[in-house]
């Protein structure tokens, strides 16, 4: 396995090997989580594309680092991180990390996350509940919750590297046109009984997480 490290703006080949992985790993990968039986699926799809497409091809003042791991030369995982706008390399956000399905198992986040945690003394990330005792293995600790997610800090990072708006993504173009496609597609009900659902599903992550860091208190 190689690992190899990337500055915005990333050559094509990988942003291409990275928004095929992000294709593949929606669901796991977005802050809301959609399932893939919702109507507006492939907007949620879009909006996460776009998302990562935008971090990758950001030039100066923004500072965007990616980690990917490789193995014959194919994309098995990467890791998404913001760098400090200010110049500085005391700290990373990590955006987003994943693995091929295929190759899970096998260390490479591990191999990923000790290449990070070994180069900025200072890091953020938000997880699931679930995802929690992996990272405390790294030395991260609970530091609050936010959008359902528990907020982790290794060392004292001050959380200043860009961030894109949610807003502006959903609104995007490329977005739109696959919500209308599902508005074409599937009645006013349908589309209500899947958004009711999924807000259900989305206040009872939110609700889970602040019991657990209240219980972490």
């Amino acid at each position: 396995m190689r690992i190899e490290r990337h500055t915005a703006p990333v050559d094509e080949k990988v942003r291409e090997d990275v928004l095929a992985l992000v294709s593949k790993n929606v669901t796991a990968l977005s802050l809301i989580h959609p399932p893939a039986d919702h109507p507006k699926f492939g907007a949620y799809c879009a909006a996460l594309s776009l998302e990562v497409l935008t971090y990758l091809e950001m030039e100066a003042p923004h500072r965007i680092e990616l980690v990917t791991v490789s193995s014959d030369g194919v994309m098995a995982g990467f890791t998404l991180c913001g760098l400090p706008l200010n110049g500085s390399s005391s700290e990373c956000g990590i955006y987003y990390t994943a693995v091929a399905k295929a190759l899970r198992g096998n260390g490479l986040m591990s191999l990923m996350m000790n290449d990070i945690t070994g180069r900025y003394p200072s890091v953020a990330l938000s997880c699931d509940v679930a995802l929690v005792p992996r990272y405390e293995r790294f030395g991260f600790r609970c530091e609050s919750v936010r959008h359902g997610q528990i907020v982790m800090f290794l060392g004292d990072p001050v959380e200043d590297t860009p961030v894109l708006s949610t807003h502006d993504l959903m609104n995007h173009p490329s977005v739109m046109a696959q919500r209308e496609k599902a508005e074409a597609e599937f009645s006013l009900y349908e589309l209500d009984r899947a958004d009711r659902a999924f807000a259900k599903r989305m206040k009872a992550a939110e609700d889970n997480a602040k019991r657990f860091f209240k219980a972490r208190k």
